[in-house]
């Protein structure tokens, strides 16, 4: 039998990496309940994140993130030590030739600031709004429970049909 190889995700391959190193396959810093692994350092049960531990040693909570990579350009931004992590992480997925532009080659230095930009917008939806999509879904199935298929009517909904 003839089986096509399923392509590894080197991003996933890396949390699982960071779980491991944690100890924990459900990791969180108790101070601020931050819980994503590239954020968290440590190891159960001494798990904080990078922006907590900064705080408890007087260390800055926001850090430089060169946006294009520090090889296109030196341009940074003051990012929160947590996302600065997570967006470091996020640059490993462009490739060796955009994210070191050996040549200096003026479209990988275009190529990178745009990814940067992505994923730094990236970020910020999933962040601030990444949530909702999950509990409107879970709200919605609580409601049918309670009140039936068809609930916006039972509970007078007037709003525009979408």
């Amino acid at each position: 039998m003839n089986r096509e190889r399923l392509p590894i995700d080197a991003r996933e391959v890396r949390r699982e990496e960071k779980l491991r190193q944690l100890g924990s396959r459900t990791p969180s810093c108790p101070r601020c309940g931050e819980n994503d692994p590239l954020a968290l350092t440590g190891n159960e049960p001494e798990i904080l994140c990078y922006a907590c531990r900064a705080a408890v040693t007087g260390k800055a909570t926001m850090e430089a993130h060169h946006l294009a990579g520090r090889h296109n350009s030196e341009i940074t931004v003051l990012i929160p030590a947590n996302d600065h992590r997570i967006l470091s992480d996020a640059q490993c997925d462009w490739g060796d030739e955009t994210l070191r532009n050996p040549d200096r080659s003026p479209l990988l230095k275009a190529a990178a600031a745009l990814r940067g930009w992505l994923d730094v917008l990236t970020l910020i939806i999933e962040r601030t709004v990444g949530w909702i999509p999950a509990f409107l879904e879970w709200l919605d199935a609580a409601l049918r429970r309670e009140h039936g298929d068809h609930w916006w009517h039972v509970l007078g909904w007037e709003g525009p049909e979408l």
